[in-house]
């Protein structure tokens, strides 16, 4: 908000057209989002990368430990950065709390489809043979693994698009300054109700184009299975059940 209200005052000032401080001011107040799409998108990735390694250490090592708590606890202190904090804390409460309430907390902290997965999985394998639980574990292990292979080759195919969307934006920018601060007599037609609303009409196209671009740049991460924070009532459940 900062930024959209200091751009509206300055692009109001320096042109006095309010559709060239409203345009400004939508376009600071997008930035952060713009500009930090292709940061929150490798945080997904990383995240799901983590949580592919962190699935493969407990497969490797839960055939040396005697049990799935004790293999937690061993794979805590060296689990992946992106998700070491929330596997301590796992670790931490399947020591003192039943293993299902611990993992379904961690599947919370997490806030991910992947780390549901994980959870359910090791819930409904904890009291299997240990073979049945690696291959289970192998198996979630390698489908987040070419999940994000495929996200990866998509980031790759669409840098190229993303560089020349910055470069035009760049350059219509500079260009957009240069002409309000040397060739003032050119912009005359813009001092117009009429060249008001072409401007509006401009502006709006490529604002709506690069909130267009990061909207279709985004991937839809895998649903949830484990949240139930917005689950509606039932009567069942609400008012303490059927009476």
């Amino acid at each position: 908000m900062a930024i959209a209200v200091t751009g509206f005052v300055a692009a109001f000032v320096l042109t006095r057209w309010p559709v060239a401080g409203l345009i400004v001011g939508t376009a600071g107040f997008s930035a952060p989002t713009v500009m930090g799409a292709k940061a929150n998108r490798d945080r997904e990735v990383d995240r799901m990368a983590a949580l592919a390694t962190w699935v493969e250490m407990i497969r490797d090592t839960i055939s040396a430990a005697s049990g799935l708590i004790e293999t937690l606890k061993a794979t805590a202190a060296t689990a992946p950065v992106a998700v070491r904090t929330q596997v301590q804390q796992l670790a931490s409460r399947a020591e003192r709390e039943p293993l299902p309430d611990a993992l379904t907390k961690f599947a919370d902290e997490v806030d991910h489809g992947v780390a549901d997965t994980v959870a359910v999985t090791l819930q409904l394998a904890a009291a299997n043979q240990t073979g049945s639980l690696q291959e289970a574990l192998a198996e979630l292990a390698e489908n987040t693994r070419e999940e994000v292979s495929m996200r990866m080759r998509v980031e790759a195919s669409r840098a190229r698009q993303f560089t020349s969307a910055r470069f035009i934006a760049g350059v219509v920018a500079v260009f957009s300054v240069g002409m309000v601060g040397f060739s003032r007599p050119y912009l005359a037609p813009y001092d117009s109700v009429s060249g008001q609303v072409a401007l509006a009409v401009v502006g709006g196209l490529f604002i709506g184009s690069a909130i267009a671009l990061v909207r279709m740049s985004r991937f839809d991460s895998p649903p949830r299975i484990l949240d139930v924070r917005h689950t509606p009532e039932t009567p069942s459940t609400a008012g303490g059940g059927l009476r």
